[in-house]
Order: structure tokens, then sequence, then C-alpha cells
């Protein structure tokens, strides 16, 4: 088969490595927003690529969701398998792309735009054909994890932990996707549709670690915690609902166990009880590896199609969870609040009423929110 290559940074130039593994892939051109001089491998005319006739498979790891959007929307019209890891771009327009897969005959597949090398989006699609998928959790953002990894192992404050994961290469210039969980938004609206067979609904604003601090770091090991970012979903009847926040797990925890920049996850269902993933969550070769075995299955007819036939909306309070909070002000006018310490000033208590959320954070917006999970 011939394919094309949308984008040539650091997932690009992956995949372009290991098309060359795959003797039946002939990787015919690259996109790339500036002009190369060695045309035509290299070419600006992305809407020419994706059209043309003799392509069969088109790769996109554009950053950003323009043109990204419009070219895949493309190669759907076309006919084209499109293959991406772009989670921004396929979060909020997956239904739409599905659409115009089904009627044209191309299919989008999206393996690499969740947690990286991990092949969990596979296994998603696969165990939901036998059974419901009840839940999952998971570490979906590596640069979160770094950090406080090495807030907790090391006493480093959430800055310095920053700097030194920009350094490695593990964030970005601009963090704020993943520190603020934006990122794992994108992929908890993912995954919840290939597991949940459903159309899109919106999710509640994540939490993100910005304000988690070297006292909260203490705070969790004096009650045999580690604190990791996380989603959390749970699926009954015909709703779900979905939180993505720092959590305090108990140590034995598998997801209190991921050192690092690495990701990890656990599914949810009623014949196996739960099965644990773990691996690579970004990265060059690793994200380009879930696209070659996306275009593996392209290639040997196996697939595996994507159906969002339900309408299953959020309903948050299937997730009756403690919630821990530190905070400066507003705390007396918590219902039902349990104060834990004291310190400096800051107060921390639990709750169980997720709702409360939006009122502490009116109230301190500096107020540190996580779940306490036993």
């Amino acid at each position: 088969m011939n394919a094309v290559l949308l984008g040539y940074g650091t997932v690009g130039k992956g995949v372009e490595i290991l098309c060359k593994n795959v003797k039946e892939l002939d990787l015919k051109q690259v996109f790339v927003l500036p002009e190369y001089e060695d045309l035509p491998y290299f070419s600006n005319d992305g809407e020419g690529m994706v059209t043309r006739e003799d392509i069969d498979i088109v790769f996109e790891c554009l950053s950003g969701t323009e043109p990204s959007n419009t070219l895949i929307t493309l190669a759907l019209e076309h006919g084209k398998h499109v293959i991406t890891s772009n989670k921004a771009t396929v979060s909020p327009n997956l239904e739409r792309y599905v659409d115009i897969a089904k009627r044209t005959g191309g299919s989008i597949q999206i393996e690499a735009s969740v947690a990286g090398g991990i092949p969990f989006l596979d296994a998603i699609l696969k165990l939901q054909k036998l059974e419901p998928i009840r839940g999952y959790q998971g570490i979906f953002n590596g640069t979160s994890n770094y950090i406080l990894d090495q807030m907790q192992k090391n006493g480093m404050e959430l800055s310095v932990a920053l700097k030194q994961a920009q350094s490695m290469g593990y964030a970005e210039a601009d963090p704020t996707n993943d520190i603020e969980g934006i990122d794992v938004f994108y992929k908890t609206n993912i995954t919840n549709m290939l597991a949940y067979n459903t159309k899109n609904d919106t999710l509640r604003k994540p939490i993100g670690i910005t304000r988690l601090n070297t006292t909260d770091i203490q705070l969790a090991k004096e009650n045999g915690k580690v604190i990791r970012h996380i989603a959390v979903s749970k699926q009954q009847d015909c709703a779900f609902a979905s939180i993505i926040a720092p959590a305090f797990l108990h140590q034995g925890h598998y997801l209190a166990n991921v050192p690092d920049n690495y990701n990890a996850q656990l599914i949810f269902a009623d014949s196996f009880d739960y099965l644990g993933y773990f691996g690579q969550g970004a990265g060059q070769l690793a994200t380009a590896q879930a696209m070659l075995a996306n275009a593996i299955d392209t290639i040997e007819g196996r697939e595996r199609m994507i159906v969002l036939d339900q309408e299953k909306k959020i309903q948050e309070d299937l997730l009756k969870m403690d919630w821990i909070v530190r905070a400066k002000t507003g705390y007396e006018q918590a219902d039902k609040v349990e104060k834990i310490d004291d310190q400096e000033s800051y107060y921390w208590f639990q709750h169980k009423d997720a709702s409360l959320i939006d009122q502490i954070q009116n109230w301190d917006p500096e107020a540190m929110i996580a779940l306490w999970i036993e």
C-alpha cells in the first residue's frame, strides 16, 4: 500500500523511520508547513497529497487542530485509511470522522492518540465487543507523572521538577496542556467514546497538578499515600462518569507505583475483574509504532472498527469518591467536611460532594483539590 505522512516533527520522523520496516508499505510523500528544497518528497500541498488516487493510507501527526482537521476530513471523504496521533483533533471530531469513513469506505484509526505506545485503545475495542466495560483508571500523561514522581521521591518543588522535565524533553516550553490536565481530558473523552460505544458528551473540567506542593506530598507520605494525576471513569446502564484530577493513592495501588514519565492503565469488566497496562505513553518511536501497528492492521484487513451508536449521558453521581481539599478560606462554608490537619493557615478537609468543587474554587482560587482513594 502507498502512504503519505502529514507532519514531520518528532512523531512524524518516527513514522518515517518505522515505515522502512514494513515491506508492504511505500511512503510516497511528506507534508510540511515550510516548503523543503528537495521536492517532491516534501511538499506543502497537503490537500493534493491526501486526495491522490494512488494513496491508500494517510498518517497524520500534525500539532494543533488545523490544518489537521481539514486534511483528515478531506482524506476520509476520498475513502482513505487515516491513522492519527492527534488527540486534540480527534476528541471533538471522532463521531464525524467515523460517519464519513462509514459512508466512503475509508477508516479512522487512533491508537496513538491515547497512551502512546501502549495498546490501550486496541484492548478497549477488543474487550467491549464481548461485554460492557465497567470503567477504567489510568495515568495518561508522562509529563505530570514525571513531575509528581520527582516531588515524591526527591522532595522537589513542582516548579523545579517541571524545569527538569523540560530540560529532558518530557515537557514542552509551554506545559499548560500537560500540567492543567487538558491533554488527559482529550484522551479521556476519546477513551469514553470507544469504551462505551457512545457519542460525545461534555466531561467535567479537568483538575491539574499546578497547585500541589511539597506540603501536600508530605501529607500523602504521612498517610501512606502517593500522589498521581489520574483519570477515573465508570459506566453503569446507560450512563457514565469521569473525573480527571490528582489523587492520593495508597502505596500498594497499581498506579501509585508508575515511575518517571511512564503511563499505566487499568480496565474493569465482569469476566476478568481488571487488566493492567504499562509503558511509554509518548515519545518518538513509541508513538510511531502504535501508528504503524494500525497500518499493519489495514494492510492485513483486520482493522478494529470504531462504533459510536449509543447516546449515553454523563451522570456524575456514579463516581461517589472522597475529595481532599487544602484551602486558606471557604472551608467553614462547606457542608459535611472533616478537618484533617492545619498548618500555617492552610486547612485540609475531606468531602464526598463533587458539586462542591466549583464552589471551593470560587472561595479560594489557589485551593488544592484532589481525590482521596483508599
